[in-house]
């Protein structure tokens, strides 16, 4: 079990270190430790648990998670005026959660027995989503406005410019801590520190030189207990992303049923940088520092093909 002091700190029960000691040591006799069942050996924290003779158990199918998902999604497409084709979309969400903490095996988190200190901002959150897609027929070239004949009609015509832009902001960074409770639970997050500012500021963010997180927000929690501080923060999120791609298409005709294509594609670029999101574990020498880019750099491909 666990208790929760007067300043909000969650502490586990005053067996505290008696907890890791074998049930009948005389210090966990003297506390009134019982065997569970007759052959039992293990600690007096194995002992306590509802099914002692096993030291873990997997549920597949664990219905104990929770989902909340609020969202404004808009929409504008436009098609096909004067060889422009567009689709814009905008969403506006909010998902809070206590069952992301374990894929697969059902929620986890600091105690299986209190879902509420799971319940947080979703680690999947993404409260602004920007994209822009679109086509444009370039007028030139056989029926267009411009160039409509001969060799420039040839050479000018079947051209299409697109673009996909993608803008979104960063999800929510998941806290935690090196896990030394005798508790067979799941994690252990840091201890958050009152009034401190999670993020730090900065002009020019360089990862060489400057941590994401603030260290002096949060602290390694003392012995045997929980960490008070949320599983994420919605002040607290990886990098944001930017990501432009643009392509050129060219369509020559060569006779009734053959047609040369051109294809020239740019993935990012602009060539931005989007960096990972910093190491969350508190315990970690390099807490809140960045180590790593979570997007491709410029990317460009070519492609020829022949359509009969």
């Amino acid at each position: 079990g666990y208790d929760i002091a007067a300043d909000g700190s969650i502490t586990l029960s005053s067996l505290g270190a008696l907890l890791t000691r074998p049930f009948d040591s005389p210090e966990a006799v003297a506390a009134g430790i019982a065997s569970p069942y007759s052959g039992f050996r293990g600690t007096v924290a194995q002992s306590l648990r509802p099914y002692p003779q096993y030291n873990t158990i997997n549920n597949r199918s664990n219905p104990n998670g929770n989902s909340t998902y609020h969202a404004l999604q808009l929409e504008a497409e436009k098609r096909f005026t004067r060889g422009l084709t567009l689709l814009a979309n905008y969403t506006w969400a909010k998902t809070i959660s206590d069952g992301d903490v374990q894929a697969g095996g059902g929620p986890g988190g600091q105690t299986f027995y209190n879902r509420a200190l799971e319940k947080a901002i979703s680690t999947n959150d993404v409260p602004h989503i920007v994209n822009v897609s679109y086509i444009y027929e370039l007028p030139f070239g056989r029926g267009k406005r411009w160039l409509s004949s001969g060799v420039a009609a040839r050479i000018a015509g079947g051209w299409s410019v697109t673009g996909i832009q993608q803008y979104s902001v960063g999800k929510p960074i998941a806290l935690s801590a090196n896990n030394t409770l005798p508790l067979f639970n799941a994690l252990l997050r840091p201890d958050a520190v009152p009034g401190a500012q999670r993020k730090l500021s900065w002009d020019r963010f360089d990862p060489n030189v400057d941590r994401y997180i603030n260290p002096a927000a949060f602290a390694v929690p003392a012995p045997l207990r929980f960490g008070t501080a949320a599983r994420a923060y919605t002040d607290l999120r990886a990098p944001a992303l930017y990501n432009e791609s643009f392509g050129a298409i060219k369509r020559t005709p060569l006779k009734e049923n053959l047609v040369l294509t051109f294809r020239a594609e740019f993935f990012n670029a602009f060539n931005r940088v989007v960096f990972s999101a910093p190491a969350a574990n508190v315990s970690n020498a390099n807490f809140g520092r960045v180590s790593g880019q979570a997007n491709a750099p410029r990317q460009g491909q070519v492609a020829l093909r022949l359509e009969f």
